[in-house]
């Protein structure tokens, strides 16, 4: 038995096929919400579908409490943009994180760089996870981005630039900012460490100008009072100390590979589930290190997702772990991707950390039986004002 309930004054839809119950609501112009029950394969899907191509809204990806090492649950963090004056829409929990609330992944936040590797900080892809991106014109990409930075020294030798807000490798160059927090890290025992600070005079799409307006400091736990502190460690520091003195104008250049100019925001995900509308956990179940019981086990599952013309974005959380709704493997994930309208699509954290906001209120359930947990960073909808 079907049963149609049309409230076109609402803009809501309810559909019931027996087991099966479909609520779709618009909830702004271009904005599509809908909720599937699943009775018979005990499954809770949320989605929302975006339409971007009327340059109303701002995608952002948003850190918990603007720190790298720091975790919020995802309203705390929709709550602190509302409380600024942002009108939020929507909101879903985005990268894996470490346990200090560290991203694994490469993130750019309003343009500013969170964090910036070269290899994706996890034990399972030996090279780096795929990552979501979007333009100061709304484009959308899903690349394996990889940072490519460099430091243009006074006498213009160019040398590169291994890390931002990230625990160094022996023999490196980091760039710290306010994301890092007030301070760098402490040295590890036995390196030595020369940092610098510098001074902001000019940015140019990936380049950064800055002015040398300190001596070296030796040891780590720099404070980080102008708009950078430039780290070196072990022989790096004691080359650099040799050619940075005061008063030098630096260039920065924080680049990605693949090179795409004006990334306004960018998060890591794990694995790319769609690519050209193809399903590929169907052809590879261990893309990009993905194992067993990550892969094929049912789980709570985060994605986002875009179209073919890029013109509109999908948020999609499946619950999971509980007796209304057993989760998803990857496979059948990256299925409903694609029969929701998904041309690229990316995995995001998933388990207790999925998370679903729309309008301000928790729309899925989070497994965690303490409820919504604190993750790493999320992505937000945002409608202009």
């Amino acid at each position: 038995m079907k049963i149609k309930i049309a409230l076109i004054s609402c803009y809501l839809i309810v559909t019931s096929y027996s087991q099966i119950v479909v609520k779709e609501e618009i909830i702004d112009d271009g904005i599509l919400y809908k909720k599937n029950t699943n009775i018979k394969d005990t499954l809770s899907i949320d989605l929302l579908k975006i339409d971007l191509s009327n340059n109303k809204y701002e995608l952002r990806t948003v850190k918990a409490n603007n720190l790298l090492n720091s975790r919020e649950t995802t309203s705390e963090m929709v709550k602190s943009l509302s409380d600024s004056g942002y009108s939020i829409i929507a909101a879903i929990n985005a990268d894996f994180f470490e346990e200090d609330g560290e991203v694994v992944n490469n993130m750019i936040s309003e343009g500013n760089i969170v964090k910036a590797l070269m290899f994706t900080d996890s034990p399972f892809n030996p090279f780096v996870n795929s990552q979501f991106a979007v333009n100061r014109f709304n484009k959308l990409f899903i690349e394996q981005f990889v940072f490519n930075g460099k430091l243009i020294l006074p006498n213009g030798i160019i040398e590169s630039l291994n890390r931002v807000n990230s625990l160094p490798d022996s023999n490196s160059v980091i760039l710290y900012n306010s994301f890092q927090g007030k301070y760098t890290p402490i040295a590890k025992e036995g390196w030595y460490i020369g940092e610098i600070p510098l001074v902001q005079i000019n940015h140019s799409t990936d380049t950064i100008i800055c002015i040398v307006r300190d001596d070296f400091q030796i040891g780590g736990k720099t404070e980080i009072k102008n708009n950078f502190v430039l780290s070196a460690n072990n022989k790096y520091a004691r080359y650099l100390e040799r050619e940075i003195s005061l008063g030098d104008t630096l260039k920065v250049i924080l680049g990605f590979n693949p090179d795409f100019k004006d990334i306004n925001s960018l998060i890591g995900g794990w694995p790319r589930l769609v690519k050209d509308g193809q399903n590929l956990i169907n052809n590879d179940s261990t893309i990009e290190g993905v194992i067993y019981r990550f892969s094929d086990i049912k789980h709570p599952r985060t994605g986002i997702g875009f179209s073919q013309d890029s013109s509109t974005v999908y948020f999609i959380t499946v619950d999971g772990r509980q007796e209304s709704s057993s989760g998803m493997t990857l496979k059948q994930f990256a299925d409903l991707m694609i029969e929701e309208g998904i041309y690229q699509g990316l995995n995001l954290d998933g388990g207790g950390s999925t998370t679903m906001i729309v309008k301000g209120n928790t729309v899925n359930n989070p497994s965690d039986k303490t409820g919504e947990r604190k993750v790493g960073n999320c992505i937000v909808l945002i409608k202009k004002q």
